[in-house]
């Protein structure tokens, strides 16, 4: 059997009025596009990929509108690339990539694709149309992060200015890990940007002519790795990542609650949101209709209702949904709004007087149901907020009892009323159960990351709320993620050889038993677990 020139097979699924005059790749994805927009995306995709069954293992995106959503939030930035090298690690069908060109007009755009890719014979007219600009690099998977086969191959000079502090801007990154790995030394997005960090921080690699941007495409999941919204999902790469980079969540979850988000004290989500949307208005960014996640819809809707001011502290709510029933008890609530339910004077319901057909129906049992559970979890956080108030106002004396001006007798009596709030404290935690006992702790440290100046977490440094794209606009339908990675410059934390490998060792072993772990410090210099450990 002949195989068939994949723009042919394009042009076949064409009518014929739009075949004509259509030997450009790129026009041809958007002609394609254009027929089918009324169509959902996965049609699209699945005209793309005729003839590749291989590349349902591929994650690509097929939307050409949350391509120019994105790169129109991206543009500004990307103005100051105009003429660079694009290297364009796992294109796919090449729609994004094609955005990407026609924006930044780039002297060279390597696209990097492995040699048993299906889809290395659909970039080649890329390659092949007159004047491209495009070079195809099917190299296999270690190659196409290693710098030196670009410059062995004559696709990038040589990068022998270690130690350059300046952005490089001659060279822009574009890569997409949600491909699963074929063999299990292929490297995965957790592995690669840890790569990415260290490289930053030893001026090497990419980076050698100075720190390089990229923007990355990944599986919405790993990104709860090294972007987290709460403490107790710090990880050793977040910290890295934090030192090394600026992150921004361009196109952020697919679904309108995600883990990261889960189990986040609501007040400082609301709080944080509350600043970006301050952000966005005063620099004039807009999200475009249809984007908006349910954080950014609901600090919108608190904003117009208070007349663009500050509606005050931010109380727990079911306005995001945290949990997956809280998601089934808006519905439910949306259901039976119209159905009034009488109480008695102890607050009892009396559902005598409720229509029986209503109450003998399982999915207002199920309303009921879940009211109690809301109920129940309002009085337990009304206690837990109480008692991080408590907490606040400890934390507050400590700074006090700091204070070098403070008076002798001052301070005594300022670290009696602390010994006296912590005991309080301590008996309101032993009323609670494990559980809430646990979101104390969780909520506690998130609100102190948060107090800081700046805040702690790289999440609550973003600059606008990320776009919200849908599963549709990807093929096959799984969520992802676009990563606007700018390496910190100049880098804040400079490190010899040895400090680096004193760092490393330090954070593996901050990552696995804490303190117990941490009387190694006594082999790097002695006595230093006690000064960091102090009895």
């Amino acid at each position: 059997m002949i195989a068939q020139n994949p723009i042919n097979v394009l042009q076949n699924r064409l009518s014929p009025g739009l075949r004509k005059d259509y030997s450009d790749y790129h026009t041809l994805l958007m002609a394609q596009a254009f027929q089918a927009a009324s169509k959902p995306f996965a049609q699209i995709a699945r005209t793309l990929r005729a003839g590749v069954p291989q590349a349902r293992n591929r994650v690509d995106i097929v939307s050409p509108q949350l391509c120019d959503d994105a790169l129109s939030r991206l543009l500004p930035s990307l103005r100051k690339y105009e003429g660079c090298t694009i290297i364009d690690i796992c294109p796919g069908i090449g729609l994004w990539s094609t955005k990407v060109h026609d924006i930044v007009k780039p002297h060279k755009h390597i696209l990097a694709e492995p040699p048993s890719s299906p889809f290395a014979p659909r970039l080649k007219p890329l390659v092949e149309q007159q004047g491209s600009r495009y070079q195809l690099a099917d190299w296999r998977q270690m190659d196409r992060w290693n710098p030196d086969r670009f410059v062995a191959e004559g696709l990038l000079p040589a990068l022998n200015t270690h130690g350059n502090k300046e952005v490089n801007r001659s060279i822009l990154i574009l890569a997409n890990t949600a491909a699963p790995p074929i063999k299990r030394t292929h490297a995965t997005t957790h592995s690669r940007l840890f790569d990415w960090a260290e490289d930053i921080m030893s001026g090497s690699e990419f980076h050698a002519a100075g720190p390089v941007r990229m923007l990355l495409w990944c599986p919405e999941q790993d990104a709860t790795t090294f972007m987290p919204h709460t403490i107790g999902r710090r990880s050793k790469l977040s910290l890295m990542l934090e030192m090394t980079c600026h992150i921004e969540e361009i196109v952020g979850s697919c679904e309108s609650v995600t883990e990261r988000q889960a189990k986040r004290d609501q007040v400082i989500e609301i709080e944080s949101g509350k600043r970006v949307a301050k952000l966005m208005e005063k620099s004039g960014v807009t999200v475009p209709p249809g984007r908006e996640t349910h954080l950014h819809q609901m600090i919108q809707e608190a904003l117009t209702q208070s007349g663009g001011h500050d509606a005050g502290p931010a109380t727990e709510t079911t306005s995001i949904p945290s949990r997956s029933w809280h998601k089934e008890l808006q519905g439910l609530r949306r259901r039976f709004k119209d159905v009034e339910i009488p109480q008695d004077q102890s607050g009892r319901r009396k559902l005598a007087k409720i229509p029986p057909e209503i109450v003998k129906n399982p999915a207002f049992a199920r309303f009921l149901e879940l009211e109690r559970n809301l109920k129940h979890k309002q009085k337990t956080t009304g206690v837990v907020e109480e008692l991080l108030q408590d907490q606040s106002q400890i934390d507050a004396l400590y700074l006090q009892v700091d204070d070098p001006h403070l008076e002798e007798a001052q301070r005594t009596a300022t670290l009696a009323d602390i010994r006296g709030k912590s005991q309080n404290l301590r008996d309101g935690l032993e009323n609670l159960s494990t559980k809430y006992r646990n979101e104390f702790e969780f909520f506690k440290h998130d609100r102190k990351a948060y107090a800081q100046n700046p805040p702690l977490l790289m999440w609550d440094h973003r600059s606008a709320e990320p776009l919200k794209a849908h599963k549709e606009e990807f093929y096959p339908a799984k969520g992802l993620c676009l990563l606007d990675i700018e390496p910190r410059h100049p880098f804040p934390y400079p490190m010899t050889v040895a400090q680096r490998t004193f760092f490393r060792l330090l954070t593996t072993t901050l990552w696995q038993n804490a303190w117990d772990n941490l009387r190694i410090l006594d082999h790097i210099a002695p006595g230093a677990f006690d000064a960091v450990n102090p009895k």
